[in-house]
Formats: structure tokens, C-alpha cells, sequence
């Protein structure tokens, strides 16, 4: 009669538990398949168990080694391999992107020099009379283009007509026939840009009435860091960015200023004291800008980007 051994059985239940606990990721299939090792492992011969007992040592007492366990393979939760899947996309656009922004600032910074520190500059001429008087017709307004030569203002010169007490002064109220009166002219075709002078009020000679600009003596007074200005040379492509009218125009370098702007000035820095501190000094470059019948305001902000290479 067979007498089952209940201490074994205990002590594979308590394997199996352990087995169970210690591996929590593997499910239950590795649990099973420990405990089944374990249970292979402590069955003796004659169990009851259905099966053959083992077989007999090899001659000279030794017993063969039982054969070992096949390695258990691990794969990655499927939570962690969706991430993964998502990841590497994500890593290769972040590298695309940053290959093609490294590519252009090094493009960009070797064939060109920009700035921002630039704005509009150009001939402000003032229009006047020549004679002392009142002026009587000022009908230009400001914005208006006119020609050369035309008539922008008339200005009535007071001319002598008696005696006047304590000096030979002609009175201004008391002025003459129609030659009397003085046309101011405009000494070239422009724009007017300014107005000074109003019908009624009194000018005396030379006083400015209009101011005018030529759109073609309009360039750009443009900065360029101390750094920078050897690689600028006269004639270079320049293209100019117009913030007030959101246009870019074409241009070119007339003129590199053999001096930085801070020579200029009226009082220039001076280091000669013992805390000396290096400031980036700017030079002027002259730019013809090419704008055609569009006026640039005079005084605006504007974007140059010189080509060097």
C-alpha cells in the first residue's frame, strides 16, 4: 500500500508559490514550468505515480548529470515596444529639422552679412524765397509729387512806396504792383516731405517754406559691426527689407565709411581710464537702394542682407 508523502507535497506547493511571486511578469506559464521542474526534481522511483522508476546509475556509481534548463526568453511588455515604435519617428524628424536649421545658418552666415541697425536716409532740400515778404499761395501739400520748375509757392515782396520814419524799411502791408510778387519754384522733381510755411505768415529771406526729397538720392545708412566689415566691399548685391512697406528692394554698397559711427559723435568715448571695457563699435555703409517710383520714408527701419560670396 502506498502511504503518500505529504512533506513533499507541501514542500513543492511552498516552490511553486515562491516561483509564482518571484516572477510576476512571466504570467503563468513560467510558473508552471518551474513548478513542474521542481516537482521532476524531488519525485523519487515508486511514487505511485504511473510512471517507470528512474533509471540506474551508471557503472562505477556515478549518476549523469540531469540536463540543464533552456534559457527563458524575456520579450518587452507591449506598452514599452508601442513607445518605442513612436519614439524613433519622432527622433528622426527632430534630427531632420535640425540638420536642415545648421545647414542654413552656416549658409547663411557665410555668404551674407545682415543686419538690422539700418534705416532710410536721403537729400532733405529746403525751398524758399529769396526775398523777405509774406507769403500769399501755398497750395503743395505734404506727400505731393511735383516737378522742376513748377511753382509751389508765392511770396508778395513789400517794395518801397514813401518816406518811412527813422528808416528807408519798406512797410509789409504796403506792397506794389503784381511784379511784386516772387514765385518760389521747385529746384528739382520730388516729393514734398515737410511743410514750414503756411499762407499769411511772413518769411524772411531764405527761410525755408517746403522741404523736398528726390526718390532717386534715397539710400540706406546701414551699421555693420567692426566684426564683420572686412568682408564688405563696394559693389556687393545687397538685398534691403522695407518694414514700413513690407517690400524688399534690390541695392547695392556705394560706400564703406573709414571710420565707425562713435567718431561722429559729439562726445565721442573715450579709454583711457584703467576699467577699460570693450564695446563692439559699428561702421556706416551707403547703400543705393533701387526702389524705383516707390518712396521710402525717410528715417524707417529696414533689414539688409549683404552678399559677400
Amino acid at each position: 500500500m502506498h502511504v503518500p508523502d505529504y512533506r513533499n507535497r507541501d514542500r513543492r506547493r511552498l516552490r511553486r508559490e515562491a516561483v509564482r511571486h518571484a516572477h510576476p511578469r512571466n504570467g503563468h506559464a513560467s510558473a508552471a514550468r518551474a513548478a513542474s521542474e521542481e516537482q521532476r526534481r524531488d519525485r523519487a522511483p515508486g511514487d505511485g505515480d504511473g510512471r517507470a522508476p528512474a533509471a540506474a546509475p551508471a557503472v562505477g556509481g556515478e549518476t549523469p548529470a540531469p540536463a540543464p534548463a533552456p534559457p527563458e526568453v524575456v520579450t518587452p511588455p507591449r506598452g514599452k515596444r508601442r513607445r518605442l515604435l513612436l519614439l524613433v519617428p519622432i527622433l528622426l524628424v527632430v534630427g531632420a529639422a535640425g540638420t536642415i536649421i545648421g545647414t542654413r545658418y552656416w549658409y547663411e552666415s557665410t555668404h551674407f552679412v545682415m543686419t538690422d541697425n539700418a534705416q532710410v536716409t536721403g537729400d532733405l532740400v529746403q525751398v524758399g524765397s529769396l526775398n523777405a515778404g509774406r507769403i500769399i499761395a501755398a497750395n503743395v501739400e505734404v506727400g505731393r509729387a511735383v516737378q522742376r520748375d513748377e511753382v509751389i509757392a508765392v511770396v508778395a515782396v513789400p517794395q518801397e512806396v514813401g518816406a518811412v520814419p527813422f528808416s528807408n524799411t519798406p512797410l509789409l502791408d504796403q506792397t506794389g504792383s503784381v511784379n511784386s510778387q516772387v514765385g518760389v519754384r521747385a529746384p528739382f522733381s520730388g516729393v514734398v516731405a515737410a511743410r514750414m510755411g503756411y499762407v499769411g505768415g511772413t518769411v524772411t529771406a531764405g527761410q525755408a517754406i517746403y522741404a523736398l526729397v528726390d526718390p532717386s538720392r534715397i539710400w540706406v545708412n546701414a551699421n555693420v559691426e567692426e566684426s564683420k566689415i572686412g568682408r564688405v566691399r563696394q559693389g556687393q548685391p545687397v538685398e534691403v527689407h522695407a518694414d514700413a512697406l513690407g517690400q524688399t528692394f534690390p541695392a547695392r554698397v556705394v560706400a564703406v565709411t573709414p571710420a565707425s559711427a562713435a567718431t561722429f559723435s559729439l562726445l565721442p568715448s573715450q579709454n583711457a581710464s584703467g576699467n577699460f571695457t570693450k564695446v563692439t563699435q559699428y561702421v556706416p555703409v551707403k547703400i543705393a537702394v533701387d526702389s524705383g517710383d516707390t518712396v521710402l520714408p525717410l528715417g524707417t527701419s529696414v533689414e539688409v542682407r549683404i552678399q559677400v560670396q
